[in-house]
């Protein structure tokens, strides 16, 4: 009886052990990828969203990461645990970055952002309709690191997938802004952001690929290819 019970107890453990990581894999396709509604680094993909569009518009004009054809800018504000890494707006950019180890990497594969200095509205509900409408309109979608091409679906509403809606945050332009908006002193304006985005765990030390590719019909196309060396935070390299 008592070998008996011992033979299912190793069974049981057995079972666990072959199976948890399958349950694992099949929760998480993207095992280097930081799952949506893992609340990251203390916020969730939502709020990120709203960080990044504030990080990436208040930069002058320049020395903007999103408009950066070399990868000069790449380190343009940036703090804390987790890196931004820029698209574009609409071209197709091969960028030399190096990063400290231990940042995680959060960037948007397509997404749109409607304000109201934009002219796409003058409430929430309004500017909420817009950024939907045109996250709606996206027809690819593509991250590859290291060759390994990510699994990323289009998705037919807000918040499935990779797909994030953001809430309702507050943008701020300098005089020499990205969007061309006229401002002296710089300006303000409400936003909401739709679209879809990664945050990738921390990498290795060593050097990486990461190719992003979004596209809305032949309307708009964005193509990215980061070539990252990660160094030893600290690194004078």
């Amino acid at each position: 009886m008592m070998t008996n019970l011992r033979l299912s107890v190793v069974a049981i453990v057995l079972c666990i052990l072959l199976f948890a990581p399958l349950a694992a894999a099949a929760k998480n396709p993207n095992p280097g990828v930081l799952p949506v509604n893992s609340h990251a680094y203390g916020m969730t993909y939502g709020e990120w969203s709203e960080e990044w569009w504030k990080w990436a518009l208040s930069i002058p004009a320049d020395r903007n990461p999103v408009t950066d054809t070399t990868g000069d800018f790449c380190a343009e504000g940036q703090s804390g645990k987790v890196w931004f890494l820029a698209g574009t707006f609409g071209t197709s950019e091969t960028r030399s970055c190096t990063i400290p180890a231990g940042k995680a990497l959060f960037f948007p594969i397509i997404n749109g952002e409607s304000s109201k200095i934009q002219g796409y509205g003058d409430t929430e509900e309004v500017l909420r309709e817009d950024a939907t409408a045109t996250a709606d309109a996206i027809t690819f979608v593509e991250v590859i690191v290291d060759g390994k091409k990510l699994q990323t679906e289009l998705q037919t509403e807000p918040n499935l997938g990779y797909r994030v809606q953001s809430g309702l945050f507050t943008i701020w332009l300098p005089p020499d802004n990205v969007l061309e908006i006229p401002t002296e002193e710089g300006v303000s304006s409400i936003a909401v952001a739709d679209g879809y985005w990664i945050m990738l765990a921390p990498l290795s030390v060593g050097e990486h690929t990461i190719h992003i590719h979004g596209e809305v019909g032949s309307f708009f196309v964005t193509e990215v290819t980061y070539e990252l060396t990660v160094v030893p935070e600290g690194s004078t390299k």
